[in-house]
């Protein structure tokens, strides 16, 4: 039988299509031999199992383990107890101030935590902005604000960085559920309290695990954070891990805290995983009409829960992101003690000082070369996986794969780099990010790929000249905008991902979170604060950009209007 020759088109979409392949194969190994590579202290020297063993079950190890766990719980109940009385708000009243609240939503995904954590230092620092406030006002002669350098300062900076994500979860299935049993409730007498308790709460439940779960995965592979602050009345995995490969170069002891990190990570990722999916099906359509009306504030309890909510919101989230801001513009002086009262004195100097170095040019340059090949790549494989494996493959090994490196820390990933190669690259660099970021790429290009009727994917097949116009002709346009929204989203993360050049240790290279971060370590907080908003606002335009691409929205407005 004679074969159908390829036309140039198909020819160039055949390549295309073969070096995204490549590309997924190569950032799946560079993750498996990065993870190998971490744990491959405990196997290989003069350590016998039975050392690994129990070095793996040591003090040091399980107490960092508990550490770890308990600020990531507490954190996580912080972010539930401000989340979701916020969903409640957001989903169930209207007021003036609801989508203020709203909009709080994506902060957390497009603003690295580098900002938040520098943030509460400028607000909650002993010479922040609320003690001066403080001092003057009351006439105190040391700082009234001691937390922050604490275990109850790192649970506040991290449930309040993280709350938006539980509060947008919950309040998106709070607002789809059916009435129709609570109205019925109510009419046999139940009250208010008792219908949320046996009903309401009953339905939100797997919306609120799975987004606890999340939040709880974020707070336990903090890094940056609790590196920042310092010893908060102990040390999680993540910290010992870089201390043990950085400072003591004890490859050893790091090996048994990445094993520790990830056996506990991979339980968590696969309880949420299972509850997400759930919470999927859940929110997936409206049940009730009636269900997305809301009522005004009504009571004084309502109006009195509205506004300590707010006051709390506004007190640890909004206040200490304006502070990064307000001191930026802050002079050096203005910083360090007060001027005519409590207002310091305001100048560009930070901004002159930060222009005038060198080293910021580059690490812009470097942040945005690393930022694109990292989303570039994590975009191509993530779109190889929802067509090439995910549409044709339901078994479980296509539904565990995305979910790993979920369970694997930046961090640890880092650490087998430095195993495997020794001196980190940007090339490095960019494979660890790209090979952690693409099942997130995944989670934006995979519904766009389940859209695409089989029937549709069937007739393309047999009407094009080789199996790879299928994939250009059909899935590529109909998932475009998924696919910048994906880019954007990994474009964004690696802008203010601070782990991953850290625990690499490229010589001569810094990135803008990281020169970030080395300025806050070498109190130079102005021109950190300089940096972190230019850093802030690069982020979240682009992270808006592919938001407004990629939203359901727009895509839905989009085909009504192709379908007019």
């Amino acid at each position: 039988m004679k074969q159908r020759r390829l036309s140039p088109v198909s020819t160039v979409y055949a390549l295309a299509a073969s070096a995204a392949l490549a590309v997924f194969a190569v950032l799946c190994a560079c993750f498996v031999l990065a993870l190998a590579a971490a744990f491959s202290p405990l196997f290989a020297g003069t350590l016998t199992v039975r050392d690994a063993a129990a070095l793996l079950l040591s003090d040091k190890v399980r107490t960092a383990a508990l550490y770890t766990v308990r600020q990531a719980a507490a954190s996580a109940l912080a972010a539930l107890a401000v989340g979701l009385p916020a969903a409640f708000f957001v989903s169930r009243r209207d007021f003036p101030l609801r989508r203020f609240l709203s909009a709080l939503a994506p902060i957390p995904i497009c603003l690295p935590p580098l900002l938040m954590a520098l943030g509460f230092v400028m607000f909650f620092g002993m010479q922040g902005t609320a003690n001066r406030l403080l001092m003057q006002l009351f006439g105190f002669t040391e700082p009234p604000l001691t937390f922050l350098y604490s275990f109850t300062g790192l649970v506040l900076v991290q449930g309040f960085y993280n709350f938006p994500l539980i509060m947008h979860t919950v309040a998106d299935v709070w607002e789809r559920l059916p009435r129709a049993e609570a109205e019925a409730a109510a009419l046999l007498g139940a009250g208010r309290v008792r219908i949320f308790c046996t009903i309401t709460l009953a339905q939100l439940l797997p919306a609120i695990l799975s987004a606890s779960l999340l939040v709880f995965l974020y707070c336990f592979f903090s890094f940056i954070i609790v590196l920042l602050f310092g010893a908060a009345g102990g040390s999680t995995l993540e910290v010992q891990i870089y201390q043990a490969a950085r400072t003591a170069i004890d490859f050893e002891s790091a090996a048994a805290f990445a094993a520790a990190e990830t056996l506990l990570a991979l339980c968590f990722a696969a309880a949420y995983a299972a509850l997400s999916s759930r919470t999927e099906r859940s929110a997936g359509f409206l049940f009730d009409a009636a269900a997305h009306m809301r009522r005004r504030l009504s009571g004084t309890g309502e109006r009195a829960g509205a506004f300590i909510l707010f006051a709390c919101v506004c007190f640890f989230f909004i206040a200490p992101l304006a502070s990064v801001a307000f001191n930026a513009f802050a002079a050096q002086e203005g910083y360090r003690q007060l001027h005519d009262g409590f207002l310091p004195q305001f100048s560009l100097d930070a901004f002159v000082r930060v222009f005038a170095r060198g080293g910021f040019y580059t690490a812009v340059r470097n942040t945005l070369i690393t930022a694109f090949c990292s989303a570039l790549l994590a975009t191509a494989a993530g779109a190889v996986y929802a067509f090439a494996v995910q549409r044709r493959c339901a078994g479980v090994l296509a539904r565990t794969l995305p979910i790993l490196p979920l369970a694997v820390s930046s961090v640890i990933i880092g650490f087998g780099f430095t195993i495997l190669i020794r001196r980190g690259t940007p090339a490095t660099l960019v494979l660890a990010q790209a090979a952690l970021y693409w099942p997130l790429a995944l989670r934006q290009i995979a519904p766009a790929a389940a859209r695409i009727p089989r029937d549709t994917e069937d007739a393309a097949r047999l009407l094009a000249s080789s199996r790879f116009d299928t994939v250009f002709r059909v899935f590529v346009p109909a998932a475009a905008r998924s696919c910048i929204s994906a880019f954007c989203f990994c474009f964004a993360l690696s802008c203010g991902d601070a782990s991953l050049p850290l625990i690499l240790a490229i010589p001569r290279f810094d990135t803008l979170a990281l020169y970030t971060y080395r300025l806050a370590g070498s109190y130079r907080l102005p021109q950190a604060c300089v940096c972190g908003v230019l850093l802030g606002v690069f982020a979240a335009a682009v992270f808006a950009a592919g938001d407004r691409i990629g939203s359901p929205r727009r895509l839905k407005q989009k085909e009504q209007h192709d379908g007019r």
